[in-house]
């Protein structure tokens, strides 16, 4: 499927069919109802919760478990200690990650999977991508602390708030660009290069949907279809953007004031696992919120809808 079936037509001054504050069905895509958003797997929340859950285990509750139960159950060294941390942690999250890229980059599967119009092999998809630039950073991070023969604590217990900084900037960046109504220089999942920004909460939207959800390219389909008709959703997706990054941001800023303030055996937990705690309330709100939002999403289409079919209606 090429990308231009799903683009709106751009104006002559290099901006969309409707701008970002515009309201109302589209015009530019001739289309009156509401785009659904594809939704083939009928557990597909509960995967993604599952998941999500796996991964605060993998990456929160173990490694502090491991820490308190081997620093003060066992006679261990700090660096046996870190050692055995290391070598166990991200395994199932890096698991995940391996079978997520067999998806993207396998020949016989990943027409299923890749974003809209991708033909080429090898080229990974916006989450995918930052998932690994994530990964080495904070790989970096373990790897310098607990080399030295003392390893440095604090440092081991920056993971989680460098994952909120990474992610925060990049909310926030994306968000940015996009008000500034500037132009993509790379494919961003399913919209291609040069056409308009888009936060980077619509291509995380669209590949967690499309792997984890396994909705696979008609879920990326729809997700870019509705954002591109709706304005309420495109609003509802740049304010979802900026909560999380400036979250993000704020809780890693305390987490590390924390890291550095405490005592090294308390700044260890808090490090690994306030970051998650946050992200776990915020997640709650966001799904309230993301409710809320949808709900008026419809309210207003349907009236805008109403409205427009009596306009046509009406005689001349």
């Amino acid at each position: 499927m090429p990308h231009n079936t799903l683009m709106a037509p751009e104006n002559p001054n290099g901006h969309d069919g409707e701008s970002e504050g515009s309201s109302g069905p589209s015009q530019a895509m001739n289309i009156m109802e509401l785009p659904g958003l594809h939704t083939p797997h009928a557990r597909r929340p509960l995967l993604i919760w599952g998941g999500i859950s796996l991964l605060i285990i993998d990456l929160c509750a173990l490694p502090i478990a491991y820490y308190y139960a081997f620093k003060f159950g066992t006679k261990l060294s700090l660096q046996d200690i870190f050692g055995i941390i290391t070598g166990i942690f991200g395994l199932l999250s890096f698991g995940h990650y391996f079978f997520r890229s067999l998806k993207l980059f396998r020949s016989k599967e990943s027409s299923k999977w890749r974003p809209v119009g991708w033909k080429r092999w090898g080229m990974m998809e916006f989450l995918h991508i930052n998932l690994l630039l994530c990964i080495t950073v904070f790989e970096i991070e373990l790897v310098v602390g607990t080399i030295p023969h003392n390893p440095i604590v604090r440092l081991v217990a920056m993971p989680s708030p460098t994952i909120c900084f990474y992610f925060g900037f990049l909310l926030c960046g994306t968000a940015v660009l996009t008000q500034m109504k500037k132009t993509l220089p790379f494919d961003m999942s399913s919209t291609p290069k040069g056409t308009l920004w888009r936060p980077a909460v619509l291509a995380f939207i669209e590949d967690a949907g499309g792997i984890e959800g396994r909705g696979g390219v008609d879920y990326r389909a729809a997700v870019i279809k509705r954002y591109e008709v709706s304005p309420q959703f495109r609003r509802m997706i740049l304010l979802l953007s900026w909560i999380w990054g400036l979250g993000m941001i704020f809780i890693a800023i305390v987490s590390t004031i924390l890291i550095m303030l405490l005592k090294e055996d308390i700044g260890f937990g808090v490090g690994w696992g306030l970051p998650w705690a946050f992200s776990a309330v915020y997640s709650i709100m966001t799904a309230a919120f993301v409710s809320s939002q949808l709900k008026k999403e419809k309210e207003e289409w349907t009236a805008k809808e109403g409205a427009s079919a009596d306009r046509s209606m009406a005689p001349v």
